[in-house]
């Protein structure tokens, strides 16, 4: 066990920091007599064009860099390098890993995956599907010519969206059930009229993450907890978190309804028109469906077929070989991924064609750019409000006016401007819309943030910190119940939202119960149930903590309420806590409960 030590301050300050500046990232501005040769610089080497720069550089504009989830755990990894605080083998540790705990290994199944369920999502096959089960939920109301429009019950409809999401969030993870059907539910909330969209949104929300807890494909925090035990894909993992999942589902259903149907809009409700009135309601009685053909949402219906296709092969795969020793995680998803990226490829090595307008609306979203939106003041529905660019990612087309002039003596040809890197971008994006939105949307961010993370958790661990923590927490642990319950809430309600999302919670947890302080400990090793509810709780509240007080809780919250703002649908912080703390707390003690019940009466003890 190492001991305490000066460095050992450094490491755990910085990781604090750092978790601060992910959850509330900030901008540092950059001295103007560093900028200007900065970007003259980056315009030589044509990085960026020379009518980028004078934008950058224009009267009242200043440069800054963000520091957030992106790049504050690469800056706190560099600072203990420099610092001396670790040495070189922690962050080859920290990328590598080691036979337990491969990080690159669980970046690379869940940015393949990722890259097949957005393309599926790219081909309009989701939002297809989402017309298509609102609409076969509505039925033309009794004693009304058959040429009357088709309604639907609002209870009825929300009840199978919720199913749905969750139903296909098993399948496919959050992450695509967030980006497809969140702006999915802007269009349906306006098309029927619904002006208190809170019941929709949150339980989609709720739904995609209660669901990702069941197979270890749905979230990066299940890639990690499997390899760090080196568990099963099925039989070690899904096999005792799919009870929960579904109990858990199950029992977040009455508590949604009751509060949306108990708890009123804050928004005025016109008395004088009852159909208003019950659209004004959380969850209205009678419902319009969206009056458009589902293959319409189409854009690409054979991409749609094989995108599918290929997700379930994977996943079939994933689940097969987990039983084959020697075959690691990327050996099944990185094949898949490159198949996936070199079919969008060929199938736009002609002309491009025009994306339908529901498809362009939504590929604007980037999933890259999840950063938490400012505050707004009303939780209802609003204007559509727009997002600050960062400055050095503009790529956009300048004016014509502007690319003819030249500043501060530099004299570059406009036709220069082609051979630069902005410009292959454009042409690139021009040539290949499709899949460069595709890649667009990717949660590309997770590559810096959670590399980081893992390295910075290698520090704590490096410096002593994990296992003065593993000791802690062999402490509380003295039987099953009480790792239960207490691993399922101390990750819930501060690892995820306080750590920089449930992945970051989920690395530092691990690290701990890893730990051969509390792992090899002689509590443990009395009653080994204690070990493996230690893991199957973290499991399951790694999901459920995406419900936490914070949207910074997880990176699909922070999907979420971006896609939510751009359709108009405005979520504050507090009004995100008041609607999923409650449903939190219920779900963590119904998932921990059923966790200790399998554990006292399915011999999951001896699983690990």
């Amino acid at each position: 066990m190492v001991g305490i030590t000066a460095r050992s301050w450094v490491a755990l300050i910085t990781y604090a920091v750092v978790m601060g500046l992910v959850v509330k990232g900030i901008r540092i501005p950059v001295p103007r007599v560093i900028a200007e040769p900065t970007l003259r610089l980056a315009t030589k080497v044509r990085i960026i064009d020379p009518p980028q720069r004078r934008r950058l550089l224009a009267p009242g504009k200043r440069l800054s860099v963000p520091l957030d989830l992106r790049w504050a755990p690469v800056v706190g990894v560099l600072f203990l390098l420099a610092t001396t605080a670790i040495p070189g083998d922690v962050v080859r540790l920290g990328i590598v890993g080691d036979d337990s705990v491969r990080p690159y290994d669980v970046l690379v199944l869940f940015i393949s995956l990722a890259y097949i369920s957005t393309a599926l999502d790219s081909t309009g096959g989701l939002r297809a599907l989402s017309f298509w089960i609102s609409q076969k939920s509505a039925k033309t109301p009794p004693d009304s010519p058959p040429s009357a429009p088709k309604t639907a019950s609002g209870l009825k409809l929300w009840t199978v969206l919720y199913v749905f999401w969750f139903f296909f969030g098993v399948l496919v993870g959050n992450d695509p059930i967030v980006l497809s059907g969140t702006a999915f539910l802007g269009y349906f909330t306006r098309a029927t009229g619904i002006t208190a969209p809170r019941a929709w949104t949150m339980s989609q929300f709720a739904a995609a993450n209660v669901a990702s807890a069941a197979l270890v494909s749905s979230n990066p925090t299940n890639i990690l907890i499997a390899g760090a035990w080196n568990l099963n894909f099925l039989t070690g993992f899904t096999a005792y978190t799919i009870l929960p999942t579904a109990a858990v589902a199950i029992v977040a259903y009455p508590v949604l309804l009751t509060m949306f149907t108990f708890i009123k809009p804050t928004s005025p409700v016109d008395k004088d028109s009852p159909t208003t009135a019950s659209r004004q309601r959380y969850i209205p009685d009678q419902l319009l469906p969206p009056d458009i053909d589902p293959r319409s949402a189409l854009v690409d219906p054979s991409g749609a077929i094989f995108h599918s296709s290929l997700l379930l092969i994977t996943l079939g795969t994933l689940v097969g070989t987990s039983f084959v020793k020697g075959v690691e995680v990327w050996m099944v998803t990185m094949p898949a991924g490159i198949i996936a990226f070199l079919r969008d490829i060929w199938s736009e090595r002609t002309a491009p064609k025009v994306l339908h307008k529901e498809a362009a609306e939504e590929n604007e979203v980037e999933l890259e750019e999840t950063r938490a939106p400012k505050s707004q003041t009303d939780g209802q529905r609003g204007s559509p409000t727009s997002t600050e660019a960062t400055a050095p990612a503009d790529v956009g087309t300048p004016t014509t006016a502007a690319s003819t002039t030249t500043l501060n003596g530099d004299n570059e040809p406009e036709h220069d401007r082609k051979y630069s890197l902005p410009s292959l971008v454009r042409a690139t994006c021009k040539r290949f819309p499709t899949t460069t939105s595709t890649i667009s949307r990717l949660p590309l961010s997770l590559l810096t943030f959670a590399g980081g993370i893992f390295v910075l958790a290698r520090g704590l661990t490096a410096t002593g910190w994990t296992d003065t923590f593993a000791g802690w927490l062999e402490k509380i642990c003295v039987n099953p119940a009480a790792t239960v319950f207490f691993v399922g809430f101390f990750t819930t309600l501060v690892l995820c939202p306080i750590c920089g999302t449930n992945i970051g919670g989920t690395i530092l947890a691990v690290e701990i119960i890893r730990s051969p302080t509390f792992a090899n400990s002689a509590r443990v090793a009395a009653d080994p149930r204690i070990l493996s509810g230690a893991v199957y709780s973290l499991a399951m509240a790694s999901n459920i903590g995406a419900l936490s007080w914070t949207i910074s809780s997880s990176l699909a919250g922070l999907l979420w309420v971006r896609i939510l703002q751009q359709k108009g649908i405005r979520v504050t912080q507090v009004e995100f806590a008041r609607w999923m703390v409650p449903l939190m707390l219920v779900l963590t003690t119904v998932a921990s409960a059923i966790v200790l019940v399998e554990i006292n009466y399915w011999n999951l003890g001896t699983v690990l």
